[in-house]
């Protein structure tokens, strides 16, 4: 291989060294600064393929690791409602659009985990009275976080 041709291969190698070195000075000057808290893109997708595959999201990292958990209960007495059914909307932090839903247990509860930072809405239905009750909540979910909404229904 001619000189000139191995001389400018150094040279780019070397400018390509230095800039991703002053990137990564400039990155570090800011500890903690807003600009350093970008989201990265694996755990969204992560969380489509574990979708995909019917896996549900079970995110290891700090991305996926909201979670809403949602408590029914009668207004008279405070009880419990055992088979409900809670729905939860939104679009999370990856721009996906998000439909689960999940009947209560024995304690009237349950929790909808993994997910990513967002906006949700919850729809609590009572199916064991004369008539079903429907109850709404929007929640934001900024951060991974751990979120707990009680519905009273009549």
């Amino acid at each position: 291989m001619p000189r000139f041709v191995i001389s400018q291969c150094l040279a780019i190698g070397l400018a390509t060294t230095a800039l991703m070195g002053a990137a990564v000075g400039v990155a570090g000057a800011h500890p903690g600064g807003d600009d350093t808290v970008a989201q990265d893109a694996a755990p969204c997708e992560q969380a489509r393929q574990a979708r995909q595959n019917g896996q549900g999201v079970r995110g290891t990292g700090p991305a996926a690791a909201g979670q809403i958990d949602a408590i029914l209960v009668t207004a008279r007495n405070r009880a419990p409602v055992a088979g409900g059914e809670i729905v939860l909307t939104g679009i999370d932090a990856c721009g996906d659009t998000i439909h689960r839903h999940m009947f209560t247990g024995a304690k009237g509860q349950v929790s909808f985990r993994g997910l990513q930072p967002g906006r949700y809405q919850l729809i609590a239905y009572r199916y064991d009275s004369a008539t079903r009750s429907v109850i709404k909540a929007d929640v934001d979910l900024p951060t991974p976080s751990l979120k707990t909404i009680q519905f009273t229904a009549d």
